[in-house]
């Protein structure tokens, strides 16, 4: 017996190591498609675009990819575009990586639009005028935190494996499905080739990704399928794509990785089946979510509080971070020979329905430093490709949003949803300047893996090192980079470091610098340098922000510039003698032969240090933090600078401070700049002088000859602008059920999804007589995800069904397991009519959002809408004839676009009213009551071009309501607390200057809302611009705008011809 069991046990292990191999190679799949044959064309493409293990090059120049996430589709108004795109490039950005949303575009089968803010090409063409490089993911799955993940309805609707996912967990190909993948490529895919910068002089697409987090193993469990992204590469290159491929692993996994050495032997033997890979591996991270919005599976015992949130801690980051360049390369292959690249970044976070925060406590929780640290952390990681998500999150306006995601789409992201560029922007800003402008040698490094020559005085402060493999100013001194970081336990701002040095005389040498850099902050700090000019700088304690090179010419012996910091504790280490004058006060240590260090104090200036002796000057410029936060550059591109006849310079051709935004236009000589009421003056260096006609003046701090100062006159004029409009105009109306057109339903297939009502609301009904009875009459109801319940036309009940936990009814991810428990009783004797009269029975059913698919789970046909409706204690033998409306999206010019009520447009009915909502309140046995109301933009329109004042819809009140904007659905609003928001972002490019702007609210309540209890208003963004977090600053109801010293923020705008 006992040999026995012995035997069954070790049949275990060979039993389970056989299915690993059966899943492993089933997995790889069947199709003749092979790596090598969607593989990047280098011999006929490479002069143009090619890449090594650490960089791309791009017309051979090694080129830095700094991108941020742009989603055009959560932009309704297209004029924004571009003043959005202006801002990337202002932050530093010389990429974008764009989400095409397959359901956006295709609302009905065989239905594809590409007109006004769905044209796509229009989109791309403005990169190309911005100068921006965009990497193109068309999905088909984009995932996003958008309705069923970027599918069109119509499809989910389909008897079809989405994402050929079989159950939870397995997939298995589906060729009908992937038919449907082939026909969305076919469609979007030669819009995108015709901007290939392998098609186009002046292109702007470098790369495509291929479908989203796809991975090969799951937790190592084989999972991907290999077929699956075969057959979408070959469809790509088949629709004229030449561009390299990419796909963006769930984490540095190894999913995808290209082995094309395994295409020489090709076989069709079941246990030789080859695996399939892309051009370029690229993974995504996102290491820290916000306490009660995280990526668990389950969520018992979270803090929900945003006050009681622990702050992030460290070790995250490092555990997270700081092992990703040795993880990749071990996977070997063309994922050693390509470089380290993160589509997706974290920058922020999202927030879900039944959230006690906003994104302004998420802002606060990740703090203005948190993307910088993360930034130089993958930098120290030898990345060199990377995509911010979000830079600018955007609005789920309509019903975009899943059911992760209600209509914000802030993602406490580095521009504010409202166009607002927050501290997180400004540092991160910083250190895309620092690597830019020093990326001729920092594009190519390696680690120093053994005795780098820096080390800290305190723990958890020094990160690596890493030293260029191109040597600086040709005197075979390769430049070594620092990575600090203050992670510190003991989060002291100031510290020593200690250098060692060989002299030239040979000698070694060890001496200290004195740092400082505040806790949960970090830089990159630039050692063993020659400057254009000659000097050597052996280490820098100070961060340096900016490197300006200033050639030599005819007349100039050239210089070189670094702006700075007011730093009175870093030091500068030169060797050589030196002289340093300036208006800044300096201290010179000698150390050894050699060796002299150099620090500044005394507040903002310049000092000017040279050789002892010598003409050619280095300039350090040190700038105040309000300065450094408004620090602009412009930077070339190889490519455009090719494509426009421009001589290619890693400098910035010119450089400002002392306004929030501003974008310069290489092309014509304009500097483009947004400025604030407090911002009086742009300070501009430039090599060449700026024309005479801009009236320019000498900076008294900076008094040098490549520095101007000119004052800005727009802002004489925002003393015009009332921020807080009146609302007139008002008129409400009251929906009437009865009107509705109702079709019998068997409630089995009474869903959202296979009635396409899957926008907002859908509406169920039933009839039935009584006799007067005894019994109590119960009706229980299981529905997804808010019912409000009217019995004879009052109001009887109402109820969320929602979870954030895994397979609980209602589950924001993944399939539900105990969909039959997500039912609610209510007591509806009280509201019937007896003596064999006529009942009616309404419920009102609102969808938060189709599950996207995400991950493994298959829950994209999740129930939606009325599960099933029981009514109990009637007469025996009583009968139900269930009926449902709503609005089919299918007849939607875009499907996200309505409430599901289908009078939501109806001009019958409106009654003029002499008050408003804030004083007639809300009576839920009303029903559904319209209100709408007028108000005149704030700004006159001649003014429009140079003034701009961002408005948002403030809500509060125990109510519901979707909100439309002079017609446009763009916004769900919760009041009863399922939803945090009440500040709706009013898109500019949706209002009107001349005429006035229109304001519909579809409201009804589960409570009596008094009017004390609700304010709806019209006003500017009271933000928090001391910070510069950008977050709203809530000015009580009852308070008097007239007496609040408390802005709006209000925005100028410049036009300066330079030359």
């Amino acid at each position: 017996m006992i040999a026995e069991f012995v035997t069954v046990l070790g049949i275990i292990p060979t039993g389970l190591v056989a299915f690993y191999v059966w899943l492993l190679q089933s997995r790889k799949g069947t199709l003749p498609i092979t790596t090598t044959d969607c593989a990047y064309d280098r011999n006929k493409y490479g002069q143009i675009l090619n890449w090594d293990k650490y960089c791309l090059y791009i017309h051979g120049n090694p080129t830095l990819i700094f991108s941020g996430e742009f989603h055009y589709w959560r932009l309704p108004d297209r004029s924004r575009w571009e003043n959005i795109l202006k801002k990337y490039r202002a932050g530093g950005f010389n990429c974008i990586r764009i989400y095409f949303h397959w359901g956006f575009h295709n609302p009905d089968e065989g239905i594809y639009k590409f007109d006004d803010n769905r044209d796509v090409d229009y989109l791309l063409n403005l990169c190309e005028k911005l100068g921006l490089y965009v990497l193109a993911a068309p999905g088909p799955y984009i995932c996003t935190e958008t309705q069923a993940g970027g599918f069109p309805y119509w499809l989910a609707a389909k008897d079809l494996k989405i994402r050929h996912m079989n159950f939870t967990g397995f997939k298995k190909y589906d060729k009908n499905f992937a038919e449907y993948e082939k026909e969305w490529f076919e469609v979007i895919l030669p819009i995108i080739a015709r901007h290939q910068i392998t098609e186009k002089s002046d292109g702007c697409v470098i790369a495509l990704q291929i479908e989203n987090k796809l991975f090969e193993k799951y937790r190592k469990i084989p999972f991907g399928l290999h077929d699956e992204m075969r057959f979408l590469c070959k469809v790509a290159r088949d629709c004229g794509i030449t561009v390299p491929l990419f796909t963006n692993d769930n984490n540095e996994s190894g999913s995808f990785v290209a082995k094309p050495e395994y295409d020489i032997n090709p076989s069709n033997n079941f246990f030789n089946r080859k695996s399939f890979g892309l051009d370029l591996y690229g993974f995504d991270k996102y290491l820290l979510f916000v306490p009660s919005d995280s990526s668990v599976l389950f969520y018992f015992n979270i803090e929900r509080d945003p006050k009681k949130w622990k702050p992030w801690e460290t070790k995250d980051v490092v555990k997270a971070l700081d092992n990703i360049e040795k993880v990749v390369r071990s996977f070997g292959h063309d994922a050693a020979k390509s470089p380290i690249f993160i589509p997706e970044l974290q920058g922020g976070w999202y927030t879900s329905y039944k959230s006690d925060h906003t994104f302004d406590d998420v802002y606060n929780y990740y703090g203005d430093r948190f993307t910088r640290i993360v930034y130089d952390s993958v930098l120290a990681q030898g990345c060199t490709m990377l995509s911010i998500y979000m830079t600018y999150g955007g609005t789920n306006w309509g019903t975009l949003g899943d059911i992760d995601g209600y209509t914000s789409y802030d993602y406490s992201a580095c521009i504010r949803e409202f166009g607002y560029m927050s501290a997180r922007l400004r540092n991160l800003r910083l250190g895309f300047l620092f690597t830019r402008s020093f990326s001729d040698v920092f594009a190519k490094t390696e680690r120093v893996k053994k005795n780098p020559n820096i080390t800290a005085s305190i723990r958890g402060v020094f990160n690596l090192q890493r030293r260029a493999i191109i040597d600086s100013g040709g005197q075979g001194n390769a430049v070594v980079f620092t990575f600090l970081r203050n992670f510190s336990k003991t989060k002291n701002s100031q510290f020593q470091l200690f250098v060692n040095y060989m002299e030239a005389q040979g000698d070694t040498r060890s001496f200290v610098m004195q740092c400082y850099l505040s806790y949960k902050s970090s830089f990159i700090a630039l050692g063993n340098y020659i400057t254009s000019t000659g000097l050597k700088l052996i280490f820098s304690s100070v961060p340096i922000h900016l490197r300006i090179l200033h050639p030599p010419s005819e007349n100039d012996t050239g210089r070189e510039i670094w702006i700075v910091p007011v730093n009175n504790i870093g030091e500068f280490a030169f060797e050589g003698e030196i002289d340093v004058d300036g208006n800044l006060r300096s201290s010179i240590k000698k150390i050894g032969h050699s060796i002299n260090i150099v620090s500044f104090s005394g507040g903002i200036g310049f000092a000017r240090i040279k050789h002892a002796g010598d003409s050619k000057d280095l300039y350090i410029l040190a700038l105040d933090s309000d300065s450094l936060g408004t620090l602009h550059a412009a930077f070339d591109e190889p490519h455009w600078a090719q494509a426009c006849n421009r001589s290619f310079t890693y400098s910035p051709s010119i450089v400002s401070w002392g306004t929030q935004n501003v974008y310069f236009d290489l092309e014509n000589n304009i500097v483009e700049t947004e400025y604030g009421e407090d911002e009086k003056e742009i300070t501009i260096l430039s090599l060449r002088k700026p024309s005479d006609h801009i009236r320019i003046n000498s900076n008294l701090a900076y008094p040098l000859p490549f520095i101007y100062k000119k004052k800005l006159v727009v802002g004489d004029k925002s003393s015009a602008v009332y921020t807080t409009p009146e609302l007139i105009n008002w008129s409400t109306r009251v929906t009437d059920f009865s009107d509705f057109e109702w079709q019998p339903i068997d409630l089995k297939n009474g869903g959202a999804i296979e009635n396409n009502y899957t926008s907002g609301h859908v509406l169920y009904r039933t009839q039935f007589s009584t006799v007067k009875t005894d019994n109590k009459i119960k009706l229980v109801v299981n529905m997804r995800h808010r019912c409000t319940i009217f019995v004879n036309g009052k109001f009887a009940g109402g109820h969320t069904t929602f979870n954030k936990n895994l397979f609980f009814p209602g589950a924001k991810n993944g399939p539900e397991l105990f969909t039959s428990l997500g039912g609610n009783k209510y007591d509806i004797t009280a509201f019937i009519n007896n003596n064999e009269e006529n009942n009616t029975v309404v419920i009102l059913v609102d969808n938060f959002g189709i599950s996207r698919q995400s991950v493994i789970y298959n829950d994209v046909r999740n129930p939606r809408g009325l599960i099933s409706a029981k009514i109990s204690g009637l007469q025996h033998g009583t009968k139900f004839q269930w009926e449902i409306c709503g609005v089919d999206v299918r007849n939607l010019e875009i499907p996200f676009t309505t409430s599901g009520i289908p009078d939501e447009h109806d001009e019958i009915g409106w009654i003029e009213s002499n008050i408003s909502i804030n004083e007639y309140g809300v009576n839920p046995n009303e029903g559904i009551r319209w209100w709408r109301f007028k108000f005149k933009h704030p700004v006159d329109s001649k003014y429009k071009e140079i003034i701009k004042v961002p408005l948002r819809l403030v809500l509060f009140g125990a109510f519901t309501s979707y909100i439309f904007l002079n017609g446009i659905l763009i916004g769900r609003y919760y009041g009863n607390g399922d939803c945090s928001q009440h500040d709706f972002y009013l898109m500019d490019g949706l209002l009107n200057f001349n005429d006035e702007n229109q304001i519909i609210l579809m409201i009804y309540s589960w409570e009596q809302v008094f009017s004390k209890d609700i304010i709806v208003e019209v006003r500017g963004w009271e933000i928090d611009e001391v910070n510069k977090s950008g977050n709203v600053i809530r000015i009580p109801k009852d308070a008097d705008d007239s007496d609040n010293d408390l802005k709006s923020w209000i925005i100028m705008r410049e036009k300066i011809k330079l030359y």
